[in-house]
């Protein structure tokens, strides 16, 4: 009887108060507030802000299925200045079982990445702080570039004819292309995604800023542009004939 008595109780404050979402919230699918950093590798801070986009993906068992779902925010924000997203119900199997969330983080000087966070049930008043950091682009472009200096050195050790300098060669032709590629990928990124999200002001002060920048990293590697990998190999040694678009 006093069970029931306690479990009437609760129902009619749900009804009557706003204790509801106290008492109830973390069994219907809610998420959030979340609070998210971002912090660079090197200490940077650009004078303009990242964009970040959220969205839940369903899930398949322990891992997303990348089926986006919901929670779709787009926010910006400086380096090290937190900005929150919002308390949000999502559409889950299971109220109580981990949600997917992915935040896309874009700018022009650092490398585009998507981190992947499962986020359970907390209360309204409750929020989750996370922290991501990115990595300046030139860096990545070092590191990638880094890629083919192994297969560059395998091709000194051996004959040109060599069945040896024919595997290294194609080694380092497939990370010189990869390393064009994730320029152009940069490049577009930026014009595409990041740039329709600001004011013309905005966009024309980056713009001033990165097209000198990014015409230099597209035109230092010719194979920028170089998406099929048989012609990729015949064409990674000669000078760039695609014209650089710009921003």
């Amino acid at each position: 009887m006093k069970k029931l008595v306690v479990f009437m109780s609760v129902l009619l404050a749900c009804l009557f108060t706003t204790s509801c979402t106290t008492v109830l919230d973390k069994a219907h699918g809610y998420r959030g507030p979340i609070v998210v950093t971002i912090k660079t590798e090197d200490g940077s801070v650009s004078e303009f802000p990242f964009l970040i986009e959220s969205v839940y993906t369903e899930s398949c068992g322990h891992s997303s299925c990348g089926i986006d779902s919901g929670y779709r925010y787009l926010k910006t924000s400086y380096a090290n200045e937190p900005i929150t997203f919002p308390r949000e119900r999502l559409d889950l199997l299971q109220a109580n079982a981990y949600a997917t969330i992915l935040f896309k983080v874009t700018h022009p000087n650092y490398h585009y990445n998507v981190f992947t966070r499962g986020f359970a049930p907390t209360d309204a008043d409750d929020p989750i702080y996370v922290t991501f950091t990115v990595k300046p682009f030139a860096e990545q472009m070092n590191k990638v570039a880094g890629w083919a200096e192994g297969p560059k050195q395998d091709m000194q050790k051996f004959a040109p004819d060599s069945r040896e300098f024919k595997k290294a060669d194609i080694r380092y032709r497939q990370a010189r292309f990869n390393l064009g590629q994730m320029i152009a990928r940069h490049i577009t990124l930026t014009k595409t995604v990041y740039l329709p999200h600001f004011s013309e002001s905005m966009q024309q002060r980056v713009i001033e800023k990165y097209q000198p920048i990014f015409k230099a990293w597209y035109y230092g590697v010719p194979e920028t542009d170089c998406w099929d990998m048989v012609d990729c190999r015949k064409q990674i040694l000669k000078p760039r004939e695609a014209k650089y678009e710009g921003l």
